[in-house]
């Protein structure tokens, strides 16, 4: 997919331009990612609201891809093992924040001619 008005050339350029100014693709920053060796990619995304999020990118090796997607920022459980349980509970995710995170792994396993096979909404 396409994650930059400059690259919509099917649009006049005017109509960049203004996109450019007025717009946004995507509101997640990528704070951090680490790659374990199994392949497996976990990140860190800031929301606009300075909260943070994880994603974690799961390949197997029958060649299935699966996707692990926040749809809360923090979690109210509390347990005491878990980092996200222990920043307590902040927000729902909105629709646009959960779907960012899949079609970001999804364009960029396309781009390597593979594909997201399962999602996993926590």
């Amino acid at each position: 997919g396409v994650t930059d008005f400059d690259e919509m050339v099917n649009i006049p350029k005017p109509l960049r331009l203004t996109l450019h100014e007025n717009a946004r693709v995507g509101s997640l920053e990528l704070a951090f990612q680490a790659e374990s060796k199994d392949g497996t990619i976990k990140r860190a995304y800031r929301l606009h609201d300075g909260q943070l999020i994880e994603s974690v990118l799961m390949p197997y090796d029958d060649g299935r891809n699966t996707a692990c997607i926040s749809s809360q920022a923090g979690c109210a459980m509390g347990c005491v093992f878990c980092a996200t349980g222990q920043m307590g509970f902040a927000r729902q995710l909105t629709p646009d924040e959960i779907f960012e995170q899949v079609a970001r792994f999804d364009s960029e396993l396309k781009g390597k001619g593979e594909r997201l096979s399962n999602v996993v909404v926590s």
